[in-house]
């Protein structure tokens, strides 16, 4: 059916799909990178849009608070969490708990710290910068091949609190020892960040292994414009879901970036392009509305 819609079908239609829909990754200024928009202005463009809600992220702070004025101020659903980088401790316990005590949904795993990222950023010129100079960056298990203690200590506050753990930017193999380990304490709640970034370079066998544990794939906008080089395309994109299966992914935009649109328009765009990518505006439901929810609802 959306094979043989035209240009301004499938415009009309994404603006229809995003009403509803749900981003659970954006960034948003105050940052150390440069932002197009506040997390006020993040959830003014949503609402205005007709999304439920957004998720603001930061590689180097907590965002619960952050997300509390905003939702306080535009009387939209916004939520923050935690990455857990060198700013925050690292792996530290003690920075997950004040982010849930202050309503924090999300703990992403090291991203600009993680070990296998400072390795792999070549095509990410702008996040490369600002890594961690003269680190060996951060892993999550041990020389002996277990989690570290810090991770359980971790793992038991996000299924306490009830909140999402996502992968960050560590290496595959470390996010399914994490995933599966989540998945035997009845964590249900996880997902797998941008596994289609090449400094992540997760396969479509890795994402399925993840989606195994319940964990769902996140696909992202920013991948296919000015953020890495070289960009990716969208029937890339397409393909890698269509891989590991339409209903262990959702989509995001991992927004914000000065480079790039606004997220909610963003948002758009991305739905406009797997639209031309074939996939049907119930499929776009799902990986948009109804998966993200799901993920952030209690």
């Amino acid at each position: 059916m959306t094979e043989a819609m035209t240009k301004q079908e499938r415009v009309e239609l994404s603006y229809q799909l995003l009403q509803g829909a749900v981003d659970l990754h954006i960034h948003t200024a105050p940052d150390i990178f440069p932002r197009s928009v506040t997390a006020i202005e993040a959830a003014e463009e949503a609402k205005a849009a007709g999304m439920d809600a957004i998720v603001v992220k930061s590689h180097s702070t907590d965002t619960a608070a952050r997300a509390e004025m905003a939702r306080t101020a535009t009387r939209f659903d916004v939520r923050g969490g935690v990455a857990l980088n060198y700013p925050v401790g690292g792996l530290n316990p003690y920075a997950v708990l004040e982010s849930a005590k202050q309503g924090g949904r999300i703990v992403w795993l090291p991203t600009l710290s993680a070990r296998h990222f400072l390795a792999h950023a070549e095509n990410v010129p702008v996040l490369r910068a600002e890594s961690p100079v003269g680190s060996e960056g951060i892993v999550v298990v041990g020389d002996n091949g277990n989690l570290k203690p810090e991770i359980e200590d971790i793992l038991q506050l996000i299924k306490e609190h009830d909140m999402i753990l996502a992968s960050g930017h560590v290496s595959p193999s470390e996010a399914i020892k994490v995933f599966r380990r989540a998945a035997e304490l009845g964590i249900t709640r996880l997902i797998v960040t941008h596994p289609h970034a090449l400094f992540v370079g997760a396969s479509a066998e890795d994402m399925r292994e993840l989606a195994s544990f319940g964990a769902m794939n996140e696909f992202q906008y920013a991948f296919v414009t000015k953020v890495i080089v070289p960009p990716q395309t969208m029937g890339h994109i397409a393909e890698l879901i269509r891989k590991v299966g339409m209903e262990s992914c959702h989509l995001a935009t991992d927004g914000g970036q000065k480079v790039n649109p606004h997220p909610a328009e963003a948002f758009r765009l991305f739905i406009e392009g797997m639209l031309e990518e074939g996939f049907t505006p119930d499929e776009l439901r799902y990986m948009t509305s109804e998966a993200p929810k799901r993920l952030l609802a209690g």
